[in-house]
Order: C-alpha cells, then sequence, then structure tokens
C-alpha cells in the first residue's frame, strides 16, 4: 500500500495510485493539547489524522498590496458593537491618492466573519490602489520545516495569493461587476500588476528550491452569476496561464480551489494547467455530476471534493452513505480522486452532535469505500 504522501504526488501527477485518497478538509497531523474551536471536533480531528490522506501548507510573508512597505500604512482601529460576541474592524489604508477605509466585523468566538464595507468604492478609489508604492519583502519560507513534520503522512503545498481574489477582498463583487463595465482597463491593470507580483513571489519561491504542489483560491469569484466567461478569461485565466506554465518548467504542480458552479469551466482550467481542482460541488450549489465528469475528462485533471459541507451538517446517516458510496464510485474511475467535503470541517464554534457524528460518519465510511478499491 501507497503511502499518502505518494499516494497524492501520484495524483498531481498523473500516475497509477493504489485507490483513491480520503481528505477532510482542515485536517492535520493532531496531537493531544492541540487547539480545536470547540472540544467536541476532538475525536474527528485525532481519527482524521489516523485515517486521512493530509494536506499540509506552507508560505513566505506576502503583502500583495504594500509588500515590504506596509509599515505604518495601515491602521487598524476595533470598536465594539451592540451584540458582545462581535466587535469591528476599522481599516485605514495611506495611499498617496489619500486614504481608503473598510470594515470587518469580526466574531470574537470563532464565527465567520465578513466585510460591512469595502475600501474601493468607485473609480477614484482604485486609482488609489493603484497608486500604492510596493516591494517585495525578502522571501523566508517554513517550506522545508513543513516537509520534515509532514513525512510521509501527506503533501505541503506553498501557498499563493490570487491576484483578481486580491482585488475582490478591496471591492466585493457588486462593485466588481459594475467596474468591470465602467473601467475594465482600469480593472485589467491593477490585476495585471497584482498578477505580477504573485509571478515574482512564485519565481522566488522556485529559486529558493521549493518543488512543490502551489495552492490558491479566488477563481469563484469570477464565474457565473457573479462574473461572466469573458470575464474568467480576461482576469483569471489569462494570468494564471502563465503561473501555471513556471510552476510545471520548474517542476512543480497546481492545486486550485473554486467553488460554485464550475463543470463549464473544468476544461479551462485544464487548458490552464491546474492538476488538481477542488471542491467540484454537486447541484444545487454547484453543477458537477461525477460520473459526467469523469466521462467526459477522464484522467486529465485530479478531481478533489464532490461531497457538500452542508450534507455532513444536515443528512440523516443513511443519505449520506449513499452521497458517499455514489461519489467514490463515480470518482475512482478517473484514476485522480480525492474524496473531500466542500469546506473545512471545523468552522462552526457550535457543532451540534449530529454534525460531529456525520463527520465520523465521513471519516469511517469514506475510509470503507476507498480502502475497497485497493490494488
Amino acid at each position: 500500500m501507497m503511502t499518502s504522501r505518494e499516494r497524492l504526488m501520484r495524483i498531481f501527477k498523473n500516475e497509477e495510485i493504489d485507490r483513491p485518497a480520503l481528505k477532510l478538509w482542515g485536517a492535520g497531523k493532531y496531537k493531544d493539547g492541540d487547539q480545536l474551536l470547540n472540544l467536541l471536533y476532538k475525536p474527528v480531528a485525532e481519527l482524521a489524522f489516523e485515517i486521512t490522506d493530509l494536506f499540509g501548507g506552507s508560505y513566505s510573508p506576502f503583502d500583495i498590496f504594500y509588500g515590504n512597505n506596509s509599515a505604518g500604512q495601515v491602521e487598524v482601529t476595533v470598536k465594539k458593537t451592540t451584540e458582545p460576541n462581535w466587535v469591528e474592524h476599522h481599516y485605514l489604508y495611506h495611499t498617496p491618492l489619500g486614504d481608503l477605509h473598510s470594515i470587518y466585523r469580526f466574531s470574537t468566538v470563532g464565527e465567520p466573519g465578513m466585510i460591512t464595507e469595502y475600501a474601493v468604492k468607485d473609480e477614484n478609489d482604485l486609482k488609489k490602489l493603484l497608486s500604492i508604492k510596493y516591494a517585495p519583502i525578502p522571501f523566508k519560507s517554513n517550506h522545508n520545516k513543513a516537509l520534515e513534520e509532514m513525512g510521509d503522512r501527506g503533501v505541503v503545498m506553498f501557498g499563493l495569493d490570487h491576484a483578481a481574489y486580491a482585488l475582490h477582498r478591496m471591492m466585493g463583487s457588486e462593485t466588481m461587476a459594475i467596474m468591470s463595465f465602467d473601467c475594465r482597463e482600469l480593472l485589467e491593470e491593477v490585476i495585471a500588476s497584482f498578477s505580477k507580483r504573485i509571478y515574482n513571489h512564485a519565481e522566488q519561491a522556485i529559486s529558493e528550491g521549493i518543488k512543490a504542489p502551489f495552492s490558491w483560491v479566488g477563481p469563484e469569484l469570477f464565474i457565473p452569476p457573479l462574473m461572466s466567461p469573458k470575464d474568467f478569461d480576461d482576469f483569471v485565466f489569462k494570468y494564471d496561464k502563465s503561473l501555471c506554465d513556471l510552476i510545471h518548467s520548474a517542476g512543480g504542480y497546481v492545486w486550485v480551489h473554486c467553488h460554485g458552479k464550475t463543470e463549464k469551466f473544468i476544461n479551462r482550467f485544464i487548458e490552464m494547467g491546474v492538476d488538481i481542482l477542488n471542491p467540484l460541488e454537486p447541484p444545487p450549489n454547484g453543477d458537477v455530476d461525477m460520473d459526467e465528469v469523469v466521462r467526459k475528462y477522464g484522467q486529465k485533471i485530479g478531481l478533489e471534493g464532490n461531497i457538500e459541507i452542508q450534507d455532513i451538517i444536515q443528512s440523516e446517516p443513511e443519505h449520506l452513505k449513499t452521497l458517499i458510496s455514489s461519489c467514490v464510485k463515480a470518482g475512482s474511475k478517473s484514476g485522480r480522486f480525492i474524496l473531500c467535503p466542500s469546506a473545512g470541517y471545523m468552522e462552526y464554534p457550535f457543532p451540534d452532535q449530529r454534525y460531529i457524528d456525520n463527520l465520523m460518519l465521513y471519516l469511517n465510511y469514506g475510509y470503507e469505500c476507498v480502502t475497497k478499491l485497493c490494488k
């Protein structure tokens, strides 16, 4: 039987594997005493460490907006709200053309937060963002340490920011959509500038000897219904393709996360050079029929996901088992399949017992399904 590292790397490389992989997003090398969002997650974390194929992360410090010039340029003020478990983080970004202001609503108990006011609200704000003086942060990675800690239990992916996603974080979907008509060339100028910074960062990682899977998130914000297929090509494919080419030319691999209805974009991700695409959501949130995707694309791309986190949260056990077995049966035919939920498992600070039980079911039954296919 292959080690988890061997199995996952063979999926990246499109080489024969002994069986499909099993992943619980967010699971790592858990040891007693590690921090948990809620103690109810402890048996899940322990079992996931024992039986799943692990994904770890590494990085080198990177700030896509200011780089090494961020000192004194961003002011953060924390303000109370009327709700005891929520505070507001007010950000003031200084630029040569004037300040930008945003508000992030932050949970003090671990609930997902949200941006309630975006920094870029109009064309003038976009010009302010573009005016920021940037200098790269000296490269200092934890990759080798992460590799040593992971061992054969999985792979370590070097994380990169995403140019279009970085801009979206500053302006949101509504303003992005409007500006894609009103000042499209300016949008492209900002994304091109950000993309060059990421490319140079990846190039530096490669020059430092990092030969690994590289990972990023963000394309999901540039597919329907938020943006059009042309927007995806102009704001994502155009820039990510050259980054994939750089990584592949150095012997590396590419993992990309893209929520939503991705079925019509899988071929574009293949052409882009993505080696593994996550999370391939089924209807209604997504549109991926795993049987159909495998029939259409075969082994051209690694397939990771196809189990909605909502189904783990809400489903009756027998229904969840049916979803898992069907997913593994279909995905395994590709020879490059990783069973995985659509989101991290420990993102809810107050899980109920059904969710915990279903997570344990996902792990135990998922493991049973993939190991039945062991060659």
